[in-house]
């Protein structure tokens, strides 16, 4: 009996035949006009660039799906934001849940809505509608009281938060009124809306009804409007960002840039074709749904070192500029093929896109058409308040120069923080890379400090010095070097900078001491090996790359060897990841590949080496290339954890919230200082810690870590070495 009499009346004061009709006529004609901005987005998407190895697995697809957008993943990594984010989204759910039980009960006519589930649901739909109304209100503090850099406000950030709290508050004033008027026996499990309902003691029932009924159909309205409106809110990051993050597995490697195809062939064929991210339509369906993707959190840029550091580079106003200058071409009518959609939704579409959403981003109308997107509203970084330059003008505008400032692309390091702090699976580097490669090798633009690595790469193979003085560090240590045909276990991958810098020759040298040490049968290519054109690719010189990296692969196929080892986690991930595109390695096939951190980890695990004890306190700084390229993080650590009484004293932004000692993307070559350089705020984070030691695993991780404790006047207080370094000199 319980069962059958616990529920109420669906649709209460409002079942004349008039309500219905017109809401059922406002409903069809918000779901029309909602679809149809849904639609242009899926247009302007699929107007992109063929985007291989983003479809297919699907099962794994859905499974990134279920952990990244359904339970949240990437959103809960930070407490406070985590907070707020669960509330609203739990909330959400829940009150979307409570909305489509009402509509099964009372438009398909399958009663549901009753007995114990109504008051489950009912108990539950108050509980998190309350929180939802919490979550929005600990937002807005952060937004607009804390005003934390990462986040900007505009009309259209805080407008999501303002109609999710106003929708909350009518159900909570609707729920109220009916309780007060209908004397609800069930009022308990709606205790939100029997506190609302204390509040209007005072009302007779005929003014309760009236008020109830204007308060309906102001909600109704409202409702209606935010369907109609969805794609031109943040709202719409519920599609955009869930598509995102299905089609974010790529089949590439994370440390894998994109293949252009062999562009020496291409060339002998005469083929007319153009590399990298040139305008707007130079970018693929992926790269336009990342754009769309982005919600504004500001985490990329809260983890971009070249942010920190006072460059023109914020991650996420490069991707924001990028998606308003799409948004504007395309609701304009000059970018993609058209729309099937009918005349007047189209000019609904544009009326929107620009009179609803762009114009309440930030953006201001330009005399020479488009917008212009500068404010202090950007960013607390002065020149990031300026970086963008013409919005939506013209579609042949170039991204780099035109839309925005140049040094935007030229000012990252590729350290991937950017892409690993994204909670909807956004891939900033990929867009900047792209640009890079454009500027290159279509307008023969690079930075004026790397003309000269670049030219000596194309003419000696290494950046560093003539290629006989490439074996002049071997020359006491009696170690093999290889010769076609040889045949060795290990093949010791040098690198560039290890083979001619005298610093850190040491690590070089440390390593040889080990492999020794351990018996191994190893060797080294000598003047054989070259540059893996790893700051070539960076840079957008493809062509260089290419040219290198078959030389290279040539050398490879005629040795034999069961491993590689690179003490360079750049060397590493370019042969590992990159080479693969242009043919295998080793004699005709694919040999492993292992940083020189796994060697020593595997070499300590069996007993090959002995270490002598001693108390002492480390710090490590997490190489981005060995880390959030390809996650190697535990390598290292092992490592140096082997020696009994080494403890490691973690930095706060260490494993894959490391941040980047400024060398990578061929900045060890460059030098774009403007306020504060990359490793002098490494350096200070490893101060912190308290540790007077810093280990690292890559060459130019310890030079630019050894340059910021000189540069920031420490260096009687820390040392930087190696871990191989750190190994080999506690060899029993």
């Amino acid at each position: 009996m319980f069962e059958e009499t616990a529920g109420r009346e669906i649709m209460w004061n409002v079942t004349h035949p008039a309500n219905v009709v017109v809401m059922y006529s406002m409903f069809v004609a918000s779901l029309m006009v909602g679809f149809a901005g849904i639609f242009r987005h899926a247009e302007l998407w699929s107007s992109g660039n063929a985007a291989s190895g983003h479809t297919g697995r699907w099962a794994e697809r859905f499974g990134d799906l279920f952990r990244e957008a359904l339970m949240q993943r990437g959103t809960v990594k930070r407490k406070v934001p985590a907070v707020a984010h669960t509330l609203i989204y739990f909330g959400f759910i829940v009150l979307l849940f409570t909305t489509t039980m009402v509509l099964i009960d009372h438009d398909f006519g399958i009663k549901i809505y009753q007995g114990e589930f109504y008051l489950a649901v009912t108990l539950l739909s108050d509980l998190f509608g309350l929180g939802l109304i919490l979550g929005c209100l600990i937002a807005m503090h952060r937004r607009y009281i804390r005003g934390t850099d990462l986040l900007h406000n505009r009309l259209v950030d805080s407008m999501a938060l303002i109609i999710l709290i106003v929708l909350c508050v009518q159900g909570f004033l609707l729920e109220g009124l009916r309780i007060h008027a209908t004397n609800d026996p069930w009022a308990l499990y709606s205790p939100v809306g029997l506190l609302v309902a204390k509040f209007f003691w005072f009302l007779s029932y005929e003014s309760a009804a009236l008020l109830h009924f204007i308060t309906w159909w102001f909600h109704t309205t409202t409702v209606f409007a935010v369907i109609a409106v969805i794609p031109y809110t943040k709202f719409f990051h519920i599609f955009s960002s869930s598509a995102n993050l299905y089609f974010k597995r790529s089949d590439r490697q994370r440390g894998e840039m994109e293949n252009p195809g062999d562009l020496e062939k291409m060339m002998e064929e005469g083929e007319d074709f153009t590399i990298g991210r040139g305008t707007i339509k130079d970018y693929t369906w992926k790269e336009l749904l990342d754009l769309d993707a982005c919600t504004s959190c500001g985490r990329c840029q809260d983890a971009c070192p070249a942010y920190m550091s006072g460059k023109v580079l914020s991650p996420k106003w490069m991707i924001l500029d990028s998606r308003n200058h799409a948004l504007t071409l395309q609701a304009d009518g000059k970018l993609g093929k058209g729309s099937l959609l009918p005349g007047f939704l189209r000019w609904l579409d544009r009326f929107l896109t620009h009179s609803f959403f762009l114009k309440n981003t930030g953006l201001t109308p330009s005399e020479e058409g488009g917008y212009n997107g500068q404010g202090d509203f950007r960013a607390a970084n002065p020149r990031v308040q300026k970086a963008a330059k013409h919005i939506g003008r013209h579609v042949e505008d170039k991204i780099a120069g035109d839309v925005m400032d140049k040094d935007v692309f030229w000012s990252c390091t590729t350290c991937y923080a950017c892409v690993e702090a994204c909670p909807v699976g956004i891939n900033h580097v990929d867009q900047i890379l792209g640009n890079r490669r454009h500027l290159a090798l279509m307008e023969g633009e690079l930075p004026a400090e790397t003309t000269s690595t670049m030219r000596a790469l194309e003419n000696r193979g290494n950046p560093f010095g003539a290629p006989e003085d490439r074996i002049k560090w071997l020359a006491d240590l009696e170690v093999p070097i290889l010769q076609e045909g040889d045949s060795v276990d290990y093949l010791y991958w040098v690198g560039c900078v290890s083979s001619y810098d005298p610093r850190k020759q040491k690590i070089a040298r440390a390593l040889v001491t080990i492999m020794k040490r351990a018996g191994l049968s190893f060797g080294v290519l000598g003047t054989a090996e070259g540059c893996t054109g790893d700051p070539a690719r960076r840079l957008g010189e493809e062509n260089l790359f290419q040219s290198l990296a078959k030389t290279n692969i040539e050398t490879l196929s005629k040795i034999k060897f069961e491993t590689m080892v690179a003490n360079c986690p750049h060397c590493f991930n370019t042969i590992k990841n990159e080479y693969p595109q242009f043919g295998n390695l080793g004699n005709g096939r694919q040999p492993e590949i292992i940083h020189h951190s796994t060697l020593l980890r595997n070499l300590l695990r069996d007993g090959k080496l002995t270490l002598k004890p001693g108390e002492e306190e480390w710090t490590f700084h997490d190489p981005c290339y060995l880390g959030r390229y390809n996650n190697e993080y535990d390598a290292p650590r092992d490592t140096l954890k082997s020696a009994k009484g080494l403890r490691i004293l973690e930095m706060d932004r260490s494993r894959e919230k490391a941040m980047c000692c400024g060398a990578g993307g061929g900045h060890f070559w460059m030098d774009m200082e403007k306020e504060v350089r990359v490793n002098n705020l490494r350096v200070e984070q490893a101060e912190a810690t308290g540790a007077k030691k810093i280990a690292t695993a890559c060459p130019f991780c310890l030079q630019m870590m050894e340059d910021g404790v000189k540069n920031t006047n420490k260096d009687e207080e820390l040392q930087v070495k190696d871990i191989a370094e750190v190994i080999a000199e506690k060899l029993n």
